[in-house]
């Protein structure tokens, strides 16, 4: 699954789920997150990531760490030059029905 990202002029980062029906705060790239989309972007502004559950060659890795009632604390693996937690909250388990203990990514 891809995901588009998208940083605002104020410098917050939000996911873009067009079908999401929440709250737009319930989108924004936080704690890490927000870091870790700054660190991917090639123009600042935006940024494709491609998203999977079962493990991917050249994938780099979000290991859930731990998890409560708003969202998870992930640790990234597999990539050279970032070694921040990353949080995220449950809008995963929009995507997913659940906090996924891997989720392997990168860019498009």
């Amino acid at each position: 699954m891809e995901l588009e990202f998208e940083k605002w002029e104020n410098g917050q980062w939000f996911v873009i789920l067009p079908d999401y029906d929440g709250d737009q705060e319930d989108l924004e790239m936080v704690d890490g997150a927000d870091t870790l989309l700054d660190f991917l972007t090639e123009d600042g502004l935006y940024v494709t990531v491609e998203v999977s559950l079962e493990e991917e060659e050249g994938y780099s890795i979000l290991k859930l760490a731990a998890h409560d009632e708003i969202g998870g604390t992930h640790q990234v693996e597999n990539m050279d030059g970032f070694s921040n937690d990353v949080w995220l909250c449950n809008v995963v388990h929009y995507l997913y029905g659940e906090h996924p203990e891997v989720i392997y990514f990168k860019t498009v």
